[in-house]
């Protein structure tokens, strides 16, 4: 028998304890650029990458795709007006060519919550975010965190590079 009683633990407070949040789209458009090489379509050069493009009405409300706190703000000459946060879980999440950011660095933000609007600022070929995503210093295809229609040109890149698309 044991001389001090422990604290309950269910096995339902472990699995909560232990659970991340799914990942979900940061908009809800078409992919119109993939992650990787590809051709710069203002540049015309090969260029690699490194998020996906996707293609939506300008202003349209773009969500954290997970929860997490904002470690930058700030517009680029190329990328527009830029948008960088951390998730509770590690990632580093960046939107890109928006037309405002709605929140502010430092500031604790949760899954779902609308972070920013989207734009056509910076180098861009019209209305669009442009979704990266980094763990640690490895930049991530966001390709596997997303359920969202792509074009043919999409298919095409991906097919190029020896991955085949459902």
């Amino acid at each position: 028998m044991e001389k001090y009683p422990r604290e309950l633990v269910t096995k339902n407070d472990i699995t909560k304890q232990y659970q991340t949040e799914q990942w979900i789209e940061p908009v809800n458009g078409i992919i119109t650029s993939s992650c990787g090489e590809r051709e710069n379509p203002i540049l015309q050069k090969m260029e690699y990458h490194n998020g996906l493009d996707i293609a939506v009405a300008e202003n349209t409300q773009a969500v954290a795709v997970k929860s997490g706190v904002v470690t930058e703000v700030r517009n680029s000459e190329t990328l527009g007006k830029v948008l960088k946060y951390q998730t509770e879980d590690g990632y580093t999440v960046m939107y890109a060519h928006l037309n405002d950011v709605l929140v502010k660095k430092g500031e604790n933000i949760k899954q779902g919550q609308i972070v920013a609007m989207t734009g056509n600022t910076g180098l861009s070929t019209g209305p669009h975010i442009h979704y990266s995503v980094w763990r640690g210093d490895m930049l991530i295809n966001p390709m596997q965190f997303v359920n969202l229609k792509y074009t043919e040109d999409v298919k095409a890149e991906y097919l190029a590079r020896g991955v085949n698309l459902p």
